[in-house]
């Protein structure tokens, strides 16, 4: 018996650096899957997330609604509209909020001692993760978007003459954190009209396109740059 324990040991001490080998290997590979789970954390934090979505119905009188899923805040800085019919496509500040003449929402318009609402006039404002906004009505942005490029859409959304509505597009851009440059995020809805007569918005995509790279911040300076040439109304 003590001579297979003295024969085992002396193999074990004459493959000692083949052991200390292969424990290294090991170490290295576990120091790197979680270095791997650090960084992926970590990415996973700066990583910006913006869903734009419909709520309380999949009409065009639902709600839009933006949610933060990003790990940090997010500022809604600009909301933009975009409209596409038959005939033209046009894009619309829509970041402040209009009544049915096409005017602003003014405070000396609301009721004296009500609690008023940062979000009863603007789109723009601050989002905690985890957090949501509800940005109004389809129908109110496609309305407002109207007196913008000078259309006008009757009760049912129809434009007169034989242009028709196509899909309203959704765009936003944000101040993320405590980063420098802004984000953006994209989606697009097209209208459909059901049998009982209800205008449907179909989403062309199930996910909100995210704008967050160097080039992709290019295409949130074209969107400025387009709003430039379509005066507030």
């Amino acid at each position: 018996m003590f001579s297979s324990l003295d024969s085992l040991w002396q193999w074990i001490t004459e493959n000692a650096s083949t052991f200390s080998g292969i424990t290294s290997v090991g170490m290295l590979i576990i120091w790197a899957a979680y270095l791997q789970l650090l960084l992926h954390n970590f990415r996973m934090q700066r990583r910006p997330q913006i869903i734009i979505n419909r709520g309380k119905g999949r009409d065009i009188n639902s709600v839009c609604l933006f949610s933060n899923m990003s790990k940090q805040s997010v500022f809604i800085d600009l909301v933009m509209a975009r409209i596409t019919t038959s005939k033209t496509q046009w894009l619309c500040n829509v970041t402040d909020i209009v009544d049915d003449s096409g005017q602003p929402v003014s405070l000396d318009r609301h009721d004296k001692g009500r609690d008023i609402s940062l979000h009863e006039f603007t789109r723009q404002g601050p989002m905690v993760s985890g957090d949501y906004m509800d940005a109004g009505t389809f129908g109110n942005m496609i309305r407002q978007a109207g007196f913008a490029g000078g259309i006008e859409f009757d009760e049912n959304h129809d434009i007169a003459g034989d242009d028709e509505l196509v899909s309203i597009e959704i765009s936003l851009i944000a101040n993320f954190g405590a980063e420098h440059h802004q984000i953006g995020a994209r989606r697009t809805f097209h209208i459909q009209k059901a049998d009982d007569g209800r205008v449907l918005l179909v989403p062309d995509d199930a996910r909100t396109e995210q704008f967050k790279t160097r080039r992709q911040r290019r295409t949130l300076q074209r969107w400025r740059r387009e709003l430039e040439d379509v005066p507030d109304k």
